[in-house]
């Protein structure tokens, strides 16, 4: 579940720099492109944390439970 909260803030902000940041004059970075970086980042966090959920893992292996 701390992945999936985790990954839609991330996308979040995501989703402000990409609005708000091309505003911004930075000389290293571009914030509307980190934005866009930022957005994949946490979607890709928000998929590994369902699929962990559904997948049962962090519950322990049925190995383990022996």
């Amino acid at each position: 579940m701390r992945d999936v909260v985790g990954g839609v803030g991330l996308s979040g902000v995501g989703v402000l720099l990409k609005l708000y940041g091309g505003r911004v004059d930075l000389p290293a970075v571009s914030l509307d492109k980190l934005g866009v970086v930022l957005i994949v980042i946490g979607a890709l966090e928000a998929a590994y944390g369902v699929f962990r959920m559904t997948r049962g893992a962090g519950r322990g292996s049925p190995a383990k439970r022996r």
